[in-house]
Order: structure tokens, then C-alpha cells, then sequence
């Protein structure tokens, strides 16, 4: 996956592709410039990450964490 910043008149966004180049996520607002932009779509990779890290999973027949 990879994060493109893409410009739309004066404002600016990111977009999470997948190696198809399909849209994954995307911002929800848009940003005055490209330094913004990119630093909302490192913002959104740490917290993903933060995410992951602390993922379980619960077995529905037990209710144990697996």
C-alpha cells in the first residue's frame, strides 16, 4: 500500500492505495497545502499502526482471546 497526496484546485488530500491502486482510505477534509497533507496522512499511518499493534481477536464459541 502507499499514500498519495493529490491536489484539487488550491487544497490538497491524501488517498491510501493498495497495490492495485485502489482507493483504501481517504481524507475527510482537505488542507491548505501538501506539507499538511502529508503530515495528516503520517498521522493516519501511526494510529493505524498503534491499531494493529493492540489487535485481538475473541473466539465467539469460548469468548478467549485467541
Amino acid at each position: 500500500m502507499h499514500f498519495e497526496i493529490r491536489q484539487a484546485e488550491s487544497l490538497w488530500s491524501w488517498v491510501l492505495l493498495n497495490e492495485a491502486d485502489e482507493t483504501v482510505a481517504e481524507s475527510h477534509r482537505t488542507f491548505p497545502s501538501a506539507a499538511q497533507a502529508s503530515a495528516a496522512a503520517l498521522a493516519f499511518a501511526h494510529l493505524v499502526s498503534r491499531a494493529g499493534k493492540s489487535l485481538t481477536v475473541r473466539s465467539p464459541s469460548s469468548g478467549m482471546l485467541l
